[in-house]
């Protein structure tokens, strides 16, 4: 079993951009269809690491589309990943401080760990347009061979 970290980076990406369009409308409806791409997110995360099928073909056809927007897309990625760790860590933080001070020790934590958040962010892209603009390296975001079908 080979886990592909950068399809799981770009798949992370696809996610955080369509979650992002959908997030800018404020209906009931845009928040049914969160919940869904977010667990068809998940569910797609699990298929990948687990190697359930062994060419995605939505995650290679976009890279191999659109190789400079995939960089884009695999450098913003890890938001998603992050973001359910974060989730995690004050869930256990909350349970281990109580009462009237687990309001105070989040809000003194959140408020870095978003600046944090913001700049990481804002270096991802940055490190992506040096990537595509500048060094123009391979930019293949796949670590499996695909035999290309022939027509």
């Amino acid at each position: 079993m080979k886990i592909c970290r950068n399809e799981l980076l770009l798949l992370g990406g696809m996610y955080q951009l369509a979650a992002f369009i959908i997030a800018l409308f404020n209906t009931q409806l845009s928040y049914a269809m969160g919940g869904v791409l977010y667990v068809l997110f998940w569910v797609a995360v699990l298929a990948l690491s687990l190697s359930f099928i062994s060419s995605w073909g939505f995650v290679h056809r976009m890279n191999e589309n659109f190789p400079r927007l995939s960089v884009f897309l695999a450098s913003i990625g890890w938001i998603p990943y992050f973001s359910v760790i974060y989730a995690l860590v004050s869930l256990v933080v909350d349970y281990f401080v109580t009462g009237s001070d687990s309001m105070t020790v989040f809000l003194n934590n959140y408020m870095p760990v978003y600046d944090v958040y913001m700049a990481a962010i804002v270096l991802s892209l940055l490190y992506a347009a040096y990537k595509v603009f500048y060094k123009k390296e391979d930019l293949v975001m796949s670590c499996y061979n695909y035999a290309h079908p022939v027509r």
